[in-house]
């Protein structure tokens, strides 16, 4: 399969929050090369939605401040990039959700719906967490980590 860009797992996101250390310049460099090729899942800003109401409920506004003007940003830079999950996506993740039940793995929703997006849209799903999706690899989803992402040897899976 050839794939026509990547999907930003929510892990990924979050390294790019404010108030994180820089990204190593080769990974920031190809981010910026693949701009118009990133893709995000609207199941993830429901994940950073739910960090930052977290955040509100537990009396820590400053950060949920700051995390708020960053998600406005992003929708603005990102906002003919977010995939939505619909019909297609959720007929996938429920596929691949069995798929993995099956083999004895059991990963949580949001991560089905995130690899069943990037499935169907025809991309590589980039993530820090590739043990997370790693029992979806088996049935077409490919993952990347940052590093891999960046061509520097790691982390592909498939």
């Amino acid at each position: 399969m050839s794939f026509s860009g990547y999907l930003l797992d929510t892990s990924v996101l979050s390294l790019l929050a404010p108030g994180r250390p820089s990204l190593p310049e080769v990974v920031s460099a190809r981010l910026r090369e693949e701009a118009g090729c990133l893709y995000l899942s609207a199941v993830t800003l429901a994940e950073i939605r739910q960090g930052i109401c977290k955040l509100r409920r537990k009396g820590t506004t400053v950060r949920a401040d700051a995390l708020d003007t960053w998600l406005a940003s992003l929708l603005a830079v990102f906002a003919d990039r977010v995939l939505p999950f619909g019909i297609d996506e959720a007929d996938a993740a429920g596929t691949l959700a069995d798929c993995a039940i099956g083999i004895g793995r059991h990963p949580g929703f949001a991560d089905v719906a995130i690899a069943a997006t990037a499935s169907m849209h025809g991309l590589v799903l980039v993530t820090e967490n590739l043990r997370h999706f790693e029992p979806l690899t088996a049935f077409g989803v490919t993952a990347y980590d940052l590093a891999g992402m960046a061509g520097l040897g790691r982390g592909l899976r498939r």
